[in-house]
């Protein structure tokens, strides 16, 4: 797998660094509207290749994979461009701005024949899989809680009048699109799309959501999930059941390590997985890509389109609107 990849924030370091942890995969190029940015980048990680033009890094036929980390609402006509380009596809969460989009990207990639990932890293990480091995030993699910809060620094820059792209409706931004999306990759997948969903969230005076609480609504069990940038708070989940709990340490992106309590026993699990919580989730797409396996690949995407789908609701239920859903 060679990779281009577009942007240049702190995701697209973390990414470049999970690269080179993983073997089958190399960086390219990389893409910045701005020369400087992109050679700066470049330099950091040793990449030859540097684009400013977009039309002439979709053309270049000397890689295969794109990975885009843009702002939200630009994932969309960025992943429709690699594809119409014969790129298979990486992109950051959230995958779209509305499920319309992401489905209109999933039937493209089928009809192309082309891998599209999303850059999720809840449900590759080790620590999940043994979350999902041992959901048994707390018998029936009553309560299941996860917090990510994270104060952001262009928090401040929002309440000195600025416009960050993450505190920005017209970026599809948003504490729920930006944080509280892990605590609903971790749930649905877990649990799968709940009966309901809703959403209660602390709005700026340009109406993004800065923190909130969603509710999901599972036959038997609610699951709550907050999500802030507007606060900070340890991050942890907590699955309880009539027989015992499991505690997560650290928030859902990552999952650090994992407290089991059943009846009399308690265990604790911590794999030692890598620093770089995005390595776990690259190494997975890359065995998908080596192998040819598109079924594998459609499962994944099943999985993001069932996320997106409620993601879109919860954002709905409080009213939140972005520009793409009006396409």
């Amino acid at each position: 797998m060679k990779i281009a990849t577009i942007g240049t924030g702190f995701i697209v370091e973390r990414f470049l660094d999970a690269v080179g942890q993983v073997e089958g995969v190399e960086c390219y190029g990389v893409y910045s509207r701005t020369g400087e940015k992109a050679r700066k980048l470049a330099d950091e990680f040793g990449i030859v290749m540097t684009f400013t033009d977009m039309d002439r890094m979709m053309e270049d036929t000397n890689y295969d994979t794109v990975y885009v980390a843009s702002p939200n609402s630009l994932h969309y006509d960025y992943v429709k461009r690699a594809l119409e380009n014969g790129k298979h596809v990486i992109c950051e969460k959230p995958f779209t701005s509305t499920l319309r989009e992401l489905e209109e990207l999933i039937a493209l990639s089928k009809k192309r024949g082309l891998f599209l990932f999303e850059a999720i890293t809840t449900i590759h990480l080790p620590h999940f899989k043994k979350i999902r091995e041992n959901l048994g030993k707390i018998g029936e699910l009553k309560v299941a809680q996860s917090n990510y809060s994270q104060y952001s620094s262009r928090y401040d820059k929002l309440k000195a009048g600025e416009s960050p792209n993450v505190f920005n409706l017209e970026f599809s931004g948003g504490a729920l699109s930006d944080l509280n999306i892990y605590n609903l990759h971790f749930m649905i997948g877990l649990f799968g799309g709940p009966k309901e969903i809703s959403y209660v969230p602390n709005r700026h005076a340009n109406g993004v959501d800065t923190s909130g609480v969603s509710v999901l609504d599972y036959e038997g069990f609610f699951a709550t999930c907050v999500g802030s940038k507007d606060t900070a708070s340890e991050n942890f989940v907590l699955l309880q059941g009539d027989e015992g709990y499991i505690h997560v340490k650290g928030a859902a992106n990552t999952i650090d390590s994992i407290e089991i309590h059943a009846g009399e026993e308690n265990e604790t699990i911590d794999l030692g997985q890598n620093p770089n919580n995005m390595v776990a989730e690259l190494e997975a797409f890359v065995k998908i890509f080596e192998a040819g396996d598109g079924n594998e690949a459609l499962k994944l995407l099943d999985h993001s389109a069932t996320v997106m789908k409620f993601l879109e609701a919860a954002r709905k239920s409080a009213g939140i609107l972005y520009p793409a859903d009006e396409k």
